[in-house]
């Protein structure tokens, strides 16, 4: 490393370009985290008030250990507030399906399988439908949660994939 000039002596040309590069390197880590940020933020977020079971069962339906609560709770406290009533009627089915076959609350019940058979049941209900529609655009055109998921974004704007990686074969 170079040791740092004396307290008034002038900054030679070199220790500039040197010092700058330093201060680029900071920057472009800076610019690479802070589209994280958004994502880090919104985990610290208070969560939503949302009606017991419908966090775990929108967990179950769309699986992802990196997305914190906040990211499922958004979408679903959306509809909740849109329409309340499926929301209760589909809710209160559930929870009587799941004390009918565990003895215990839909979010109660330790095993995913147990939990996702109970899915299975209702899927072709409008509550299913209604959660599972909120969750996927909720969760899946959130562009604060594209690089978790690996997805560059829309290249339509940038040209399209012909002009970005059609043709990378790097793979093989």
């Amino acid at each position: 490393m170079h040791d740092s000039p004396p307290l008034g002596a002038s900054l030679s040309r070199r220790r500039f370009i040197s010092l700058s590069g330093q201060s680029l390197l900071v920057l472009g880590a800076t610019a690479v985290t802070s589209q994280l940020i958004p994502v880090t933020l919104l985990a610290n977020e208070a969560l939503p008030d949302l009606p017991a079971g419908l966090l775990c069962m929108g967990r179950d339906i769309y699986p992802h250990d990196r997305l914190g609560d906040m990211h499922y709770a958004t979408p679903l406290a959306e509809l909740v507030g849109k329409q309340p009533k499926l929301i209760k009627d589909g809710l209160k089915a559930l929870q009587a399906r799941a004390r009918e076959r565990h003895g215990k609350a839909f979010e109660a019940i330790a095993s995913e399988d147990d939990r996702v058979a109970l899915l299975r049941e209702i899927e072709t209900g409008p509550f299913f439908r209604e959660v599972r529609s909120a969750l996927m655009f909720g969760l899946y055109d959130n562009t604060a949660l594209f690089p978790l998921f690996g997805y560059e974004g829309s290249s339509v704007e940038k040209g399209g994939y012909l002009a970005r990686g059609f043709n990378d074969i790097d793979w093989l």
